[in-house]
């Protein structure tokens, strides 16, 4: 199984509402293609522009495969219609353990949106705690 880190290191001036739909799409995506970057482009590029993720603010962006993690520049329009500030995205490669515990871990962290989310799963304290330490690490 393959799972990824998605971390946004510059955020282009967006919102955290279109940065979530952006982490959303973008792990959709690497759940499709996790490791040829040529598929993951176009896969990106046409999910990226659509109304409900970033709409009009979407102008382009390039992929770039670095080892077994992909580097996601994102260019942005602003309000006016002139160049935005870009977005960074990092698709760290994570390795993943061999228990259960780690796979469920991982499979949990892959869907949720933050680290809120983790509280409303109602989970016993001890991996609850886990997964606020994991959350922590990711971003």
């Amino acid at each position: 199984m393959v799972s990824f880190s998605i971390c946004v290191d510059l955020t282009g001036n967006l919102g955290e509402d279109i940065l979530s739909k952006i982490r959303q799409v973008i792990r959709d995506s690497l759940d499709l293609h996790p490791v040829d970057g040529h598929l993951l482009l176009p896969s990106l590029a046409s999910s990226l522009p659509l109304p409900h993720v970033m709409g009009p603010t979407y102008r382009y962006l390039w992929v770039d495969k670095i080892g077994h993690s992909f580097s996601i520049l994102i260019e942005t329009h602003n309000e006016e219609g002139g160049r935005g500030v870009p977005v960074l995205v990092w698709a760290i490669r994570r390795k993943v353990g061999h228990t259960l515990s780690a796979i469920c871990m991982n499979t949990i962290m892959g869907r949720l949106k933050g680290v809120a989310e983790v509280k409303k799963l109602g989970l016993p304290k001890t991996v609850e705690k886990d997964m606020m330490k994991a959350f922590g690490r990711e971003s």
